[in-house]
């Protein structure tokens, strides 16, 4: 052994001798031709030879890619070699295997150090290659059998992981039994587009082992995929606590040369974060993935290069479309109304197709926007709620100026990008291409109805957020409510309407304690998520006088919602009571809005009511059915029903 200690493995001075072209090739030869054990004799070794060179056949090539992959030097290559034979041979693996019945004849460490020396290696790079921070393990190519803390590393056995496994059988890599918890995304069938954005992040990559990088923005997972050439393996960031699964992660990384990437830091416990920058100094090249960049707080312990990938230009959108259906009608609108991100085009894209496999029919520009608005529904919880949006500006009964506001709006964001970057309107604004406006007034003026109108005439789902709902008494939650109301919305083309703005806006005389500093802080931090949100935001409030000047200023439009007068109660009456619903001759329209100061929504009630009480006699829709139903919305008002108003139909009304 002295003599032998200090020796290299045979084969570093001449890898490329033809008895050595892989080292699964060198560990065969080395358990064939080993005669210093009295468990192979000449039959065995033979036959050993022989039904092993099929497998080896299918393998070496495979092995050879593992080491190249996984940059491994001859040593590891070796005992790659030798872990191998004993999982995919083992009734021919006695030369190495563990004698330990607990391990199932795996690879021994002191087997395979022993068989080395006696090929003339040191015992101590057998260890060398099985360390827990050697190259074999910390690239989750091996893994160490389950031991106590008391056995030595030399007693311990190893095995392939199943990634490598699988990866020398040509097998699939992917295990369902991990439950989801590793993603792997390849690179798009769609055209990603952002060239300038994808040449950063292969600049970024190639020194990620010095710097982590934290990318975030719509499409930044497929953006790494087609910037790291083979895909991305994603994990959760709570999952890194998990040896197991993070070891497949890395040995999938390696053998599918993806980049291994982190989500979900978002979600991790205070005590969870605090240990992410070591986890991730613990394994070089890993990237962060982020939707807002707001994770980054969680790294201020660890220098991290940020990149954030922008969303996709009406061109990149239209390309991707057209890679996806060809020349479609329509093509050109929807890509222009629907900001959608390149993954969610690809859905969209699939569910065109399947139509039209079911159908026969050819692709249209209905088929196109119907299949946009499906794929850009936005992941929201109880916060948020979808409403329906199929009106057009004729259901809104509005006076001249607030009416061409809402026009104006809607124009804007039909046209912003093509205003704003093909004019070059955006250059020096800092702001994002949404756009941000409060609707003011009453309650049943129509704010709600307008934002759905909007909605409408664009094509696109509004999503409805009750602020009032979204604030908390506790430190910090407020910001978390309202980031994933964001984040659902990002990379959608949903219409964010906030109600209730006040709880949020309001004016305040003063800070006097530590919850109103706190409050000008969720301020601050609604204002910086709105500019800087891509789409469309519009808030409502009752009660203008309650909210901020210095807010108000920060916004697009600011649209003031009147109660309507006479003439628009008239039109509203006319609206509100459907044209299949059947009415008598006695209605007179002109007495209820003369004599009747109710909003849209006390009129749209009234009616209501008086349709119910219409079906209930069995016949049309009466004056007294309508007066009644005004005299109940006058009750939820705290209103008298007095003679004045109500005239001859005072008696009728007393009756109830």
């Amino acid at each position: 052994m002295a003599d032998t200690a200090d020796r290299p493995l045979p084969g570093t001075e001449d890898p490329t001798a033809p008895e050595l072209d892989s080292a699964l090739g060198y560990a065969l030869s080395l358990a064939a031709a080993w005669d210093g054990s009295d468990q192979l004799d000449g039959a065995l070794t033979e036959d050993l030879t022989l039904r092993f060179a099929d497998l080896v056949s299918t393998v070496e090539d495979r092995f050879a890619l593992v080491a190249e992959r996984a940059d491994l030097d001859w040593g590891d290559q070796v005992v790659l070699g030798l872990i191998a034979l004993a999982d995919l041979a083992p009734e021919h693996a006695l030369a190495v295997a563990s004698t330990d019945p607990a391990d199932r004849g795996h690879a021994s460490a002191r087997a395979m150090a022993r068989l080395l020396v006696v090929r003339g290696a040191a015992e101590g790079e057998t260890y060398r290659c099985v360390a827990a921070d050697g190259a074999l393990r910390r690239k989750g190519l091996v893994r160490a059998l389950p031991a106590g803390p008391e056995v030595p590393l030399a007693a311990r056995a190893f095995a392939l992981t199943e990634p490598t496994a699988a990866f020398l059988l040509a097998a699939d890599l992917h295990d369902p039994t991990r439950g989801g918890r590793l993603r792997r995304v390849g690179r798009s069938d769609l055209p990603v587009g952002r060239a300038a954005t994808v040449e950063a992040l292969e600049d970024a990559l190639r020194t990620a082992a010095v710097t982590p990088l934290f990318v975030h923005g719509p499409d930044a997972t497929l953006l790494l995929a087609e910037a790291s050439g083979g895909g991305v393996t994603l994990i959760r960031a709570r999952d890194l606590d998990d040896a197991a699964l993070l070891r497949d992660a890395l040995a999938v990384c390696v053998l599918e040369h993806r980049v291994l990437v982190v989500e979900g830091v978002e979600d991790l416990e205070p005590e969870q974060a605090l240990a992410l920058p070591e986890q991730l100094r613990a394994y070089p090249g890993t990237v962060v993935l982020g939707h807002t960049g707001r994770e980054l707080a969680g790294l201020d312990d660890l220098a991290v290069r940020e990149l954030r990938v922008p969303a996709p230009g009406p061109d990149d959108r239209r390309a991707a479309w057209t890679a996806g259906l060809g020349e479609v009608p329509g093509i050109d609108e929807v890509a222009q109304l629907h900001r959608l991100p390149v993954a969610r085009i690809a859905d969209a894209v699939q569910d065109v197709l399947a139509v039209v496999d079911r159908s026969g029919t050819l692709p249209d520009a209905a088929l196109l926007a119907r299949a946009a608005r499906n794929a850009s529904g936005a992941r929201v919880d109880e916060t948020a709620r979808r409403t329906r949006t199929d009106l057009g500006w004729d259901d809104l009964v509005l006076p001249a100026r607030p009416m061409g506001l809402l026009r104006s709006v809607s124009a804007f964001l039909r046209h912003r990008e093509q205003v704003l970057d093909d004019w070059g309107f955006a250059a020096g604004s800092g702001r994002a291409h949404g756009v941000v406006a409060m609707f003011t007034g009453p309650s049943g003026t129509g704010k709600t109805l307008a934002a759905r109108v909007i909605a409408a005439e664009l094509g696109l789902e509004l999503l409805r957020v009750d602020l009032s709902t979204l604030v908390s008494k506790w430190l910090g939650e407020t910001e978390r409510n309202l980031d994933r109301i964001f984040t659902a919305a990002e990379g959608s083309s949903a219409v964010l309407f906030f109600d209730e703005a006040d709880a949020v806006f309001g004016k305040r005389a003063g800070v006097q304690d530590a919850r109103d500093r706190y409050a000008n802080l969720e301020v601050a931090y609604l204002l910086q998520r709105i500019e800087a949100h891509d789409g469309p935001v519009l808030l409502a409030t009752n009660l203008r006088g309650n909210i901020d000047e210095a807010f108000l200023r920060r916004l697009d439009a600011v649209i003031e919602f009147p109660e309507p007068d006479e003439a628009g109660r008239r039109r509203l009456w006319e609206v509100l009571i459907p044209p299949s619903a059947p009415r008598h001759d006695d209605i007179d329209l002109d007495f209820l809005a003369a004599r009747f100061e109710l909003t849209g929504g006390g009129i749209r009630n009234a009616a209501l009511a008086a349709a119910v009480m219409a079906a209930e006699a069995g016949g049309a829709i009466r004056m007294e059915h309508l007066v009644r139903g005004v005299a109940i919305e006058y009750a939820k008002l705290g209103r008298l029903v007095l003679v004045a108003d109500f005239e001859r139909f005072h008696e009728t009304v007393r009756e109830r």
